[in-house]
């Protein structure tokens, strides 16, 4: 089938013109933050290129136009103003804009959206940087302590846990975390596995798995892992900014945070999270203050950042918080329903995520029984349906992650390339 045919039958299977469409966006209210005319400014806001269906925005986030733009303007005034914005320019002129206020100020538009002090959060240069300094600062592990992870979590905070066998003397235990994994289930896993191991001080809790989307129970973990007296440290690089949830309600201590993926800031921005009480359990770097402070910055060694990027994140705030969690979170639960719904009774098609709506959001993976290997598949996908995702081999899987830019026409061409592949394997 080539694409213009290809693209004949999606339109069919969408069973909606392109003309019914703008029609139906026309008749409903625009303030209507649910509907798909409201969805379609959204869209209209986000210039993607048209040679391929992007459904890899797992991997990170495409910028608004209002946003790259903003980032744009940023770039050009560090690059003509240079160290006087972060030196001693403002010492000199008091008018004078500065780096570490407007800094101090973004912090604090992510404190108030988190719910947490200003002085708990610090910039990294993402969520992997953000987590590498918990798991490997994180100082109450003695020599033969448990740490736990499950083979859920991403590649680096795995190898990061792991390192603390050579790094603290620890005993590192990996969890199989089966696939989809139901609610209860999580949680049990996780106190068995502190069960078998009573001296386990550290558990990771990827809390949207990145290879999946399958959402773990945060609050119900950490609170278990609590009253055995170990503590957790978490990846919220997936979660944070695609689902709708209460940050302080989760009850965590440290946690890292991606905001170049569901806030959609410029590359190469991160946020750290320690609660304050909880500062001294983490090591500071060897360059940066003496032991015992309580400063979160001092746990933080990135060198210069990329300035304009973390100027961005104000503009990438302004543009999620107009649309508001609650509904971003229903429209990517609404894009996976869209092209999901059709594989569930479908036998030569798995889901890898559990259909349980505590447990999934936009991003989720398949895999076709009979297709024996995910990254020919992926390129498939992107050769013969110009649509690009990310294979998983870990689960013989394709991860399909919809950005807030993707389309209900988008996901039913995912639908159709799906059945069409599947159908030919029979």
């Amino acid at each position: 089938m080539d694409r213009r045919d290809f693209m004949q039958t999606t339109a069919a299977l969408a069973g909606l013109t392109l003309a019914s469409g703008a029609m139906a966006a026309c008749a409903q209210e625009a303030t209507d933050k649910d509907s798909e005319g409201y969805w379609q400014t959204i869209i209209d806001q986000y210039k993607v290129t048209d040679e391929f269906i992007n459904l890899n925005a797992g991997h990170w986030g495409i910028m608004s136009e209002p946003v790259r733009e903003a980032f744009a303007e940023h770039t050009a005034f560090i690059n003509a103003y240079s160290s006087f914005y972060v030196g001693h320019g403002k010492s000199a002129i008091p008018s004078a804009r500065n780096y570490n206020v407007e800094r101090i100020e973004i912090l604090g538009m992510l404190a108030e959206k988190l719910g947490v002090q200003v002085d708990e959060l610090a910039f990294t240069r993402g969520a992997t940087e953000s987590m590498q300094l918990l798991i490997s600062g994180y100082n109450k592990i003695e020599p033969g302590d448990t740490v736990i992870y499950a083979d859920s979590a991403y590649y680096s905070m795995a190898a990061e846990m792991r390192h603390l066998e050579v790094y603290r003397k620890a005993n590192v235990v990996q969890l199989e975390m089966p696939d989809p994994v139901e609610f209860q289930q999580s949680i049990d896993l996780f106190e068995q596995a502190i069960k078998d191991n009573p001296r386990t001080k550290l558990i990771l809790i990827t809390h949207m798995a990145n290879r999946t989307g399958v959402i773990l129970p945060l609050k119900e973990i950490t609170a278990m892992a609590r009253s055995y007296g170990a503590d957790v440290i978490v990846d919220m690089a997936h979660s944070w900014g695609q689902v709708d949830f209460d940050f302080v309600d989760q009850g965590v201590d440290f946690v890292g945070f991606n905001l170049h993926k569901w806030i959609g800031a410029p590359l190469g921005v991160g946020l750290m999270y320690i609660k304050k009480e909880r500062m001294l359990d983490i090591d500071t770097k060897s360059s940066k203050g003496p032991p015992g402070n309580d400063d979160i910055d001092n746990r933080v060694q990135t060198g210069t950042m990329n300035l304009a990027a973390v100027m961005s994140v104000r503009d990438a705030l302004n543009f999620v918080d107009g649309i508001g969690i609650e509904h971003i979170d229903k429209r990517f639960r609404a894009l996976r329903h869209r092209w999901t719904q059709h594989f569930i009774d479908d036998p030569r098609v798995d889901i890898l995520s559990p259909e349980d709506p505590r447990m999934h959001c936009g991003l989720t993976s398949f895999r076709i029984n009979a297709h024996p290997d995910s990254r020919a598949l992926g390129r498939q996908l992107l050769t013969d349906y110009a649509i690009n995702t990310a294979p998983i081999p870990q689960y013989n899987g394709i991860r399909v992650a919809p950005g807030l830019y993707s389309s209900m026409e988008d996901m039913d061409a995912l639908t159709a390339a799906i059945k069409e592949i599947a159908t030919s394997l029979e």
